[in-house]
């Protein structure tokens, strides 16, 4: 079908001049039917996963719907909260924030409930769940010790008061408006219980249409990973802030489709979009930005890419034979249903030495890197200068961190600090060691920087590695009919950096917030949002961050910015965290992630948010009706 609307497109487009002065609209057409190519593949669709991926935040943010979002000048609206009300009580010590849904349903008609924002927070703060977003809600009663396995998620002090009502209270008096921008996180988005507990393993319920439900102006329509027709179909969700029975039906959403062409090579989805086939490019593919560099929309992503290294992992010593299989096995296409040929889970050494944990080590790796070139090789993009990208708070949305945090790292590569860090090792030789770069197969500017970076760390002497890891179709099971969820791919990738199964992991790492400590609280113990488990005493283990990284001082900074009230003091204090991050230097940030798009002259009222994530919600398509499908008249 995608293929079949896109031809259609530009035989259309030829006829416009003869058809534009007599087309008129069909009382029961439904709409714009805009094709696009705007981003790359997606296979997971839950907004407390889309942080380590670009594309999928800018699918998840065209879906899901927040209590508040953030515009593009960083001021913070009201959308699926009606109104809020601040209630403080000091001599009774009692702090709490009342807020009032709008009335409005998911994308099958069910009503939006206070109890589908309870269920999603408490399945972010569950003990048992690991989601770095958690530290957004520590600020709520009893949040913080509900992670930590102190108390029962049950005493966490959220409740609905009725179906429209949310009430959260306080251990004390708090900066609200901070709260607020916390609840603009697309990570924190209502989510029913039953929708996300439909699947025999839960985190499966986002990758599929039947089996999702979303709270945006768009639904997941259609999704195929087959590689003749790939692609992916957004719907108007027909109930987003409108009665169904007596508005129009375009009152809310005007565009009827958004499909997103994924068949294409990179020089196809050029043609098509100078052909008038594409309305939109939100993602110009790697080899053509060069030339289109003049012409895009270029915006600060609040990205950025950044290596994991994995502290608990044994890098193996070089052998030339198993060095080979550090890349992967090699790829095989396999359609749904056939016997799964391609790479397994990555699998850590089990002998070996633990290098990453060794501060110098991790800092020889980040001086090797040239991040200026990188960031030239990539186009759109800043060479790395910290951690938190542009954009980002310092004390309110009119001043910068990074601006005024300053540049924190070298963007020039200099091999010889790097060898004189390796040098203060004793009997430390680089070409001990081999090791590889894990990055998703599916990201073609991920694999560009991987080979840059490894070039880069070859030349410290190291056997460096890339492991271009693919997607497999998933084999779990719809528990309401106990069949197979055909059509359903898992991103290996992803699944691998949450379990821990890498040595080197290449992420977009993004904030979830305009304010810093949404970046640099995970890497404190307590703050990290990952599941706690018991120990043989019974008492829970809190975890470090996922690479490893522990540091007490660290600690202790990050729990001083959570209790300081006061902004500018904050402010210096996370200032002070992100030069401690970078002098342990448990991560790498290589550049700063921009976003590039094009618009057709054809295609308007395309709005942003402050995340630089696309609003879709007024486009209008100029002489939409000749772009109709047949088939959908």
């Amino acid at each position: 079908m995608l293929k079949k609307i896109v031809s259609l497109s530009l035989c259309l487009v030829m006829l416009l001049t003869v058809f534009v002065g007599c087309a008129k609209k069909d009382e029961d057409d439904k709409g714009a039917y805009v094709t696009m190519y705007l981003t790359d593949m997606v296979y997971d669709f839950d907004p407390a996963h889309a942080y380590g991926n670009e594309s999928a935040l800018r699918i998840v943010s065209l879906m899901f719907n927040n209590l508040f979002v953030l515009n593009e000048k960083g001021k913070v609206e009201k959308s699926l909260a009606k109104e809020y009300k601040i209630y403080e009580d000091d001599n009774a010590k009692e702090y709490k924030m009342v807020i009032t849904l709008h009335d409005t349903c998911w994308s099958d008609g069910i009503a939006i409930s206070a109890n589908d924002v309870v269920y999603s927070w408490k399945r972010i703060l569950d003990v048992s769940n690991s989601f770095d977003c958690a530290a957004l809600l520590y600020d709520i009663k009893y949040a913080r010790e509900a992670k930590a396995g102190d108390c029962s998620i049950d005493d966490v002090r959220i409740y609905a008061l009725n179906e429209t009502q949310l009430e959260i209270h306080f251990n004390e008096s708090i900066d609200y408006d901070q709260f607020l921008y916390n609840l603009t996180s697309y990570a924190l988005a209502p989510l029913r219980e039953e929708v996300v507990k439909s699947t025999e393993v839960e985190d499966d319920w986002a990758k599929k249409p039947s089996t999702f439900v979303c709270s945006g102006p768009f639904r997941l329509r259609e999704i195929s990973y087959d590689s003749e027709n790939a692609g992916l179909i957004l719907e108007r969700n027909s109930y987003y802030f409108r009665d169904f029975a007596k508005d129009a039906y375009d009152k809310s959403v005007t565009p009827y489709r958004l499909i997103v062409d994924y068949s294409m090579s990179e020089e196809e989805i050029m043609k098509a979009y100078n052909d008038g086939k594409l309305f939109f490019v939100g993602d110009i593919p790697l080899s053509v930005r060069g030339k289109w560099k003049e012409e895009a929309d270029v915006r600060d992503a609040m990205s950025t890419h950044t290596y994991f290294l994995n502290e608990n992992a044994l890098i193996r010593y070089y052998d030339e034979d198993e060095f080979e299989l550090l890349s992967g096995v090699e790829e095989v296409e396999v359609e749904e249903g056939e016997e799964d040929t391609k790479q397994p889970s990555y699998i850590l050494g089990t002998e070996g030495e633990a290098i990453f944990a060794i501060p110098e080590v991790r800092k020889a790796l980040s001086l090797a890197i040239d991040r200026d070139a990188i960031a030239q090789a990539v186009v759109f993009a800043k060479a790395a200068t910290g951690v938190i990208p542009y954009g980002v708070f310092n004390t309110d949305r009119k001043s910068s961190f990074r601006d005024e945090g300053g540049n924190l790292i070298a963007t020039k590569a200099d091999l010889k600090a790097a060898e004189d860090e390796l040098a203060k090792l004793d009997d430390f030789d680089a070409s001990d060691y081999m090791f590889a770069i894990c990055v998703p197969a599916y990201d073609e500017v991920h694999v560009k920087i991987a080979e840059m970076v490894q070039e880069a760390w070859e030349e410290l002497g190291f056997h460096v590695a890339i492991n271009k890891i693919d997607v497999k179709y998933n084999k779990d099971i719809l528990l309401s009919t106990q069949e197979i969820l055909d059509g359903v791919m898992d991103d290996i990738f992803a699944e691998n950096v949450r379990a821990g199964l890498y040595e080197v992991a290449a992420l977009d790492y993004t904030a979830y917030t305009p304010d810093a400590y949404s970046m640099l609280a995970p890497f404190a113990k307590g703050f990290t949002g990952g599941s706690a488990t018991k120990e043989f005493s019974m008492e829970f283990n809190i975890p470090t961050h996922i690479t490893g990284y522990h540091s007490e001082d660290y600690d202790a900074k990050i729990s001083a910015i959570f209790a300081e009230k006061d902004k500018n003091a904050r402010a210096t204090l996370l200032h002070e965290a992100e030069k401690m991050l970078l002098e342990d230097m448990p991560i790498i940030p290589i550049i700063f992630n921009q976003t590039a798009t094009l618009t057709s002259k054809e295609l308007s009222k395309i709005k942003y948010t402050y995340y630089g994530t696309m609003v879709f919600t007024k486009a209008k398509l100029k002489n939409y009706e000749l772009y109709i499908p047949e088939e959908d008249e």
